[in-house]
């Protein structure tokens, strides 16, 4: 059969259109909260503090935060007196010494059958002096230019450079008294030889600069 459209009620028809007023309309949007100044500061995140026994700094109410502590310890290490640097410095080397068989001697310096391992140039003249011919070696291991332009008396050339490959140059049967320009090279050096075997390498303090200024002004310095 077909189908019969029928028409809208008469009060659909009748019913007045929907108003709204500006005051409806307003109240209708969402209003955004306004918080006072205090609310605020209590909804700010809380700063984080460090915690002494975990090693975290953490933050009130939340999750704890690893951090990092180089910038602090630097900031501690510059405040280390030098003084308590040095006293450190030389118990490490004093430990060491004592573990390599090596004893120390009551004027702190470190020995190997009463050897010292470095001497002022006092010492190692006066030792020069007394010594026999042929009883003490003064061994050079700066470069052969420092050599060519100035050089303690007697001494045989056996640069630093080449010291691994002709150590076997170095006699174990006498003292050698082991010099460079300030020191610390041949320091190095008598470090080098003792812990391989040689017991009677000494190092002349202040290298050949010092005996040049205590002992022989003769003695070009650079």
């Amino acid at each position: 059969g077909a189908l019969a459209f029928l028409p809208p009620a008469p009060h659909l028809l009748s019913s007045p259109a929907l108003s709204l007023s500006p005051s409806a309309l307003s109240s209708s949007v969402p209003q955004t909260a306004s918080l006072s100044p205090a609310v605020l500061s209590s909804s700010a995140p809380k700063p984080l503090r460090k915690d002494a026994f975990s090693g975290l700094r953490m933050q009130s109410g939340g999750p704890a935060v690893s951090f990092d502590d180089d910038e602090d310890e630097e900031d501690d290490d510059d405040d280390v007196p030098l003084a308590v640097r040095m006293d450190a410095l030389r118990r490490m080397q004093a430990f060491k010494a004592k573990k390599d068989g090596q004893m120390m001697l009551q004027s702190g310096r470190i020995s190997v059958n009463s050897i010292p391992i470095e001497m002022e140039c006092e010492e190692a003249r006066d030792m020069l002096k007394e010594a026999e011919d042929n009883e003490v070696m003064i061994l050079d291991v700066r470069e052969p230019q420092e050599y060519e332009f100035c050089k303690l008396e007697g001494s045989v050339l056996l640069p630093m450079s080449q010291m691994k490959e002709r150590q076997d140059e170095v006699p174990k049967d006498k003292k050698v008294l082991i010099y460079c320009h300030h020191g610390v090279r041949s320091m190095q050096v008598v470090r080098y030889l003792r812990s391989r075997g040689w017991k009677q390498v000494i190092n002349l303090e202040g290298g050949i600069d010092e005996w040049s200024q205590q002992i022989d002004p003769k003695v070009p310095r650079y």
